[in-house]
């Protein structure tokens, strides 16, 4: 059996839980006082069933969120909307908690359908000329590209900046820039490495030149400490169905003010103006920030889990930092596992580089098994992983506990000794 050893200095999970009681009014009774396997199991019940480390594909909805939106759904059923003003004080919540997670305000926030949506708002809302230039990286998730390679018709290039040793260096991006380059746009963490870009030195250079820099939240907010502000970026756009654990279709942009002042109001609605029940008055005035952008009435369910998501994380004890920490405490436990098994591991290390994904390869003794059919068979084992392309990937989050990367890793040491065969006589 494979137990490391080493001391991680991690947030305690335990006292983190319990400070999410408060959401719930006391309403529960615990067996000994501190039970974390009675908190979790409470909070996050993926965990009475399975050893879950996949929230870089999905995030399963905490107890507090799938209540939430089944109340509104049978509130829905039940009632119309008779009881619309109670569901109006959630989405609200979602703005002022989005604000206060990535250290914005409000009004700099609008609701998307997801990650695409936002970078499609930001590359139809600027005007672009023949020979401006847009700068990504080789290895971004397409959703970061499709948008920029639509431009392409308008006469705009489109650069990805190739990998190298699975990171994007920052000296590689900022050599790309050139007279031409209207916007550099990155993932904060890469998808299929767990890459984290330096996203503020980037930013900073591009500011320096006039030139845009925003960055796909994906696989960040939720699980780091992300604070727009200090990264000094132009926009982030994401969805709240990872780490952010809500529902799916909960998507939203972040837009500083110096670039809402830049967008045109290329896709105008009945929702983005003033007032949206005045419908015969074509001539109002847009909302105030960015709420403009939501030019139909946003997905109500799906924002109202959001909300209910973002309270958690509000709730917890230590906030963010202390959810980074965790994180980053698991993957390093993890890395240290798969070193010692002998699987190699893709994810860069260095210094600020490490996020909440760790992707490996499969064991060099097995080259009978790939990726997918490791995945597979961990699965069979009750532990979950993402297969992507040649790699394997494993993203915990912050409830998740040692024992559980243990029980991947007592896995993993099961598969890498090929199978016996057997003698025929």
């Amino acid at each position: 059996m494979i137990h490391e050893s080493q001391s991680l200095i991690m947030p305690d999970l335990d006292e983190m839980l319990q400070s999410l009681l408060l959401i719930e009014e006391g309403e529960h009774e615990f067996t000994a006082e501190g039970d974390v396997s009675e908190l979790r199991h409470l909070f996050f019940p993926v965990t009475r069933h399975a050893i879950y480390l996949n929230h870089a594909a999905t995030g399963p909805l905490p107890r507090p969120v799938a209540l939430t939106m089944q109340e509104h759904i049978t509130d829905l059923s039940e009632y119309g909307a008779i009881n619309q003003a109670r569901w109006d004080m959630h989405e609200q919540g979602a703005y002022r908690r989005l604000a206060a997670l990535l250290h914005a305000r409000p009004e700099q926030f609008a609701m998307t359908s997801n990650t695409s949506d936002g970078l499609m708002h930001i590359a139809h809302g600027l005007t672009w000329r023949a020979g401006d230039e847009i700068i990504t990286a080789e290895g971004e998730f397409p959703s970061n590209v499709y948008p920029w390679l639509n431009l392409q018709e308008y006469g705009v290039r489109v650069h990805l900046v190739p990998a190298r040793e699975q990171r994007i260096p920052t000296e590689d991006v900022l050599a790309h820039i050139n007279e031409h380059t209207r916007l550099v746009s990155l993932s904060i963490v890469e998808f299929s490495t767990g890459y984290r870009n330096d996203i503020a030195t980037i930013a900073r250079a591009c500011h320096e030149r006039g030139v845009l820099c925003g960055v796909d939240g994906m696989q960040a907010v939720g699980a780091l400490d992300i604070d727009v502000q200090a990264l000094d970026i132009d926009f982030l756009a994401s969805k709240g169905h990872k780490w952010l654990l809500g529902a799916c279709t909960s998507g939203f942009l972040y837009v500083a003010d110096s670039l809402r002042e830049q967008l045109k109001p290329r896709r105008k609605g009945w929702f983005s103006v003033v007032e949206p029940f005045d419908f015969f008055n074509y001539a109002q005035p847009l909302k105030a920030g960015v709420a403009w952008l939501e030019y139909s009435a946003p997905n109500a369910l799906a924002v109202v889990g959001l909300d209910a998501a973002l309270g958690i994380f509000e709730a917890l004890d230590g906030g963010m930092q202390a959810v980074e920490q965790r994180i980053l405490g698991l993957t390093e436990y993890a890395i240290n596992g798969l070193d010692r098994l002998g699987y190699p591991v893709i994810s860069p290390r260095g210094a600020g580089e490490r996020s909440g994904i760790v992707c490996f390869m499969p064991h060099p003794e097995r080259p009978d098994l790939n990726v997918q059919q490791l995945v597979e068979q961990l699965a069979v084992r009750n532990v979950h992983i993402a297969a992507r392309g040649s790699i394997a990937r494993i993203s915990p989050h912050f409830y998740n506990e040692l024992a559980d990367i243990d029980a991947l890793l007592n896995a993993l040491e099961d598969l890498r000794t090929p199978p016996v065969e057997k003698e025929t006589k």
